[in-house]
């Protein structure tokens, strides 16, 4: 979903074609477009209220053309009224697009209390409609939007020197702000929406969002501002031994990146040979490593302040634990699809950063990206007091296999097609039967047609005797079924230097049940393309990893 601009900084006339380039053409949450003023704006005001507020462009109908609406007198009287019925103070504007002028409606996010349409509704913005709250989910959200954020506690002291500029700047520059001096912070952090503006002669409030976001030592003023990180040995239960531990913390951007380097440090990476060409996966999709951190970050409970964003490495898995449940009418069951921000003015930071690509879908993304290495989905449990994710690295094919499958990079193909290419891949051909038995849950002819449909298998022979094969494309793509095979013996070799120290000639022979010259030839090869290096001469040549 993209953001909509504040309305103080667009333009009161606009080209059509500058119009839709600032708004774009489809709804969202923060963004709805109606022909006039119809009656059921009561629904959209509420629902904006009670999400992120956002914009209302009376004067644009459903096919998306101008159509104009000017606030006029009636216009005015007639939104004026129904905004009030909801409790909502709302900015109206004029906007000339073209030959016809517009009326923007702003409706703030309201915070602290609870906003239902004159009837009584508890509305949610989600995507482009209002859909309504019940039962548990609206008790939750109630309870959540009556406390206030522990990102929206005002600071008792602002000491300018206490932020990184290097960090307010970066943000302001992606905003399209101009960079400012410690004189002009605050004005910086108001326009970054994490500090409140004050009629003269008060001075603005600076939140704890402020701080979190762009101190260079948060925890100074908001104890448990950090990351605990520790690599422990073993798979548990219990807490292990643990190898190594350290703790980020700063600004929030350089907090993502100070974890991610501790990730990359301990956990694996794996390297192998696709053809000539040499390949390195990691043990976990960063992405998803990234996602994990952000949303922790970006969805804890500031209110905690003792508690922590805790990382644990393990063989076998890493947990990601942020402080607080979870937030508003977010389950376990819906936060797929559903968005609630506990810390907007953090997320909307952190969007403006590029940490955040769309509001709602970084759970989903995670999913992706471990469906797309044909990983483990991530796991999620909730308790009153934290929200941990876990990530497993329990692989349902091999690296060399999981590095094609990145090279294949389509959103449109599923874990079992995915899996059917990767036998279809390995042994030339695939068979239903063969799918069958490796997918027994699967509907394995709808499974083939949307392959054969999509362009990734063709069909060899007839009825019984059918098998599937790649497509001329996916050969181009994959190489041929006996570069695939040859793969696998090069990664068989990598994997058993890396489990031994070294391989000699004989060893590799018996290992890939072939010929000396054969396998020293493999073994050079890898030496060739750096992945290995061979010391000594003749029969006492070994191979050790590079």
């Amino acid at each position: 979903m993209a953001s909509v601009p504040r309305i103080g900084d667009i333009p009161r006339r606009l080209s059509p074609n500058e119009f839709w380039d600032l708004f774009g053409r489809l709804e969202h949450a923060e963004l709805d477009f109606k022909r006039g003023v119809p009656a059921d704006i009561r629904d959209t005001i509420a629902a904006m209220a009670m999400t992120h507020g956002g914009l209302i462009v009376h004067g644009v109908d459903d096919q998306r053309t101008v159509v104009g609406c000017p606030l006029s007198q009636n216009t005015q009287d007639r939104i004026t009224p129904i905004a009030a019925e909801c409790g909502v103070d709302v900015q109206l504007l004029p906007l000339a697009v073209g030959d016809f002028e517009l009326t923007l409606c702003a409706v703030p996010e309201v915070r602290g209390r609870i906003v239902t349409t004159p009837d009584g509704r508890l509305l949610r913005r989600v995507g482009g409609d209002s859909q309504p709250l019940r039962g548990d989910a609206m008790a939750r959200f109630v309870r959540e939007r009556e406390q206030r954020a522990g990102e929206d506690e005002p600071l008792a002291v602002v000491d300018p020197s206490a932020f990184d500029l290097d960090a307010v700047n970066q943000a302001l520059r992606a905003d399209g702000r101009t960079a400012v001096t410690h004189e002009a912070l605050e004005r910086a952090l108001t326009d970054l929406g994490v500090a409140v503006a004050a009629a003269p002669p008060l001075e603005s409030r600076v939140l704890r969002a402020a701080l979190v976001l762009f101190a260079s030592e948060p925890r100074r003023q908001v104890r448990g501002a950090a990351v605990q990180l520790v690599r422990r040995t073993g798979v548990g239960p219990g807490p292990g031994p643990s190898s190594a531990r350290e703790e980020c913390s700063g600004p929030l951007a350089e907090t993502v990146d100070c974890c991610l380097g501790f990730l990359a440090a301990h956990t694996r990476q794996f390297e192998t040979v696709t053809g000539s060409r040499r390949e390195a996966l990691p043990e976990y999709p960063e992405p998803v490593l990234r996602e994990a951190i952000v949303n922790a970050l970006a969805h804890r409970d500031y209110g905690l302040t003792g508690a922590t964003v805790d990382i644990t490495v393990w063989d076998d898995r890493v947990e990601v634990r942020s402080p607080g449940p979870l937030p508003g009418h977010i389950t376990l069951d819906n936060m797929r699809t559903e968005h609630y921000s506990r810390n907007p003015r953090i997320m909307r930071v952190l969007k403006i950063l590029g940490l955040v690509e769309e509001y709602g879908d970084g759970i989903d993304r995670m999913y992706r990206e471990m469906e797309a290495r044909l990983l483990e989905p991530p796991a999620f449990e909730a308790t009153a007091s934290s929200v941990t994710v876990t990530l497993r690295n329990r692989m349902l094919v091999d690296v060399e296999d999981q590095v094609w499958l990145n090279q294949l990079g389509r959103d449109d193909v599923t874990p079992d097609e995915r899996r059917a290419l990767v036998a279809a891949r390995r042994a030339g051909a695939v068979t239903p039967r063969d799918l069958r038995r490796m997918l027994p849950d699967a509907d394995v002819d709808a499974l083939l047609a949307r392959l054969l449909a999509k362009g990734l298998l063709t069909r060899v022979g007839r009825r019984g005797g059918s098998r599937y094969v790649l497509s001329d494309a996916m050969v181009r793509l994959a190489g041929s079924p006996g570069l695939a095979a040859q793969n696998r013996r090069r990664q068989s070799l990598l994997d058993e230097i890396r489990r031994r120290g070294s391989l000699s000639t004989t060893e590799a022979a018996a290992l890939l049940h072939a010929a000396p010259a054969l396998a020293r030839g493999m073994l050079n090869e890898l030496v060739r393309v750096g992945l290995a290096r061979a010391a000594g001469r003749t029969r006492a040549r070994r191979y050790y990893l590079r």
